[in-house]
């Protein structure tokens, strides 16, 4: 009875405040095909990202959610990965688990299956940004393989020093070594 009244008052709302934006129907719309798949409300194919940190959600997705017979938890997650991060998500599995029932505040996923394959979503690739060295990082650099004969050579480990400084001035700046953020 109070789902009725509550779709009567959002139609009404709708009628006197005129357009509404698409999010305010996707819900509607989005949640029953969600709960084919096994995924209540869709919580967790939505807040994939947030639940188990942005490297995970690279390289998996959760494909589908199935509970036993009769009850609410105990469920098997499915989820879809990456071939060349399966055995990383096998071994991460129990911090998964204990993520997705910490979010959801109770013992819903008991198990994780893995089925490799691709990704509805493809993962955005990181492309490396340019870093600019410092003067005194090149001169550091230049003062190190001076004692080197050959110019082909010098040429090469100079690029080779220089890359390397840039590539650990990239990395202090951001830090993102664990799989959870």
């Amino acid at each position: 009875m109070q789902n009725v009244r509550k779709k009567r008052d959002r139609t009404r709302k709708l009628r006197r405040s005129g357009l509404r934006p698409f999010s305010y129907f996707a819900p509607e719309l989005i949640d029953p095909l969600f709960h084919k798949r096994g995924f209540v409300k869709g919580i967790i194919p939505k807040r994939w990202r947030q639940i188990v940190g942005n490297n995970l959600a690279q390289c998996c997705a959760p494909e589908s959610l199935h509970f036993p017979y009769g009850k609410s938890h105990g469920a098997i997650l499915k989820i879809v990965s990456l071939s060349g991060n399966a055995l990383e998500i096998q071994y991460l599995s129990t911090q998964i688990i204990d993520k997705i029932n910490s979010y959801l505040g109770c013992a819903t996923v008991a198990r994780i299956q893995i089925r490799q394959g691709v990704l509805l979503k493809s993962p955005k690739l990181h492309r490396s940004t340019l870093v600019t060295l410092e003067k005194s990082d090149k001169t550091a650099v230049h003062a190190q393989v001076t004692g080197i004969r050959d110019m082909n050579l010098r040429n090469h480990l100079r690029s080779l020093g220089e890359a390397i400084i840039a590539r650990n001035k990239l990395t202090d700046d951001n830090k993102q070594d664990t799989y959870f953020d």
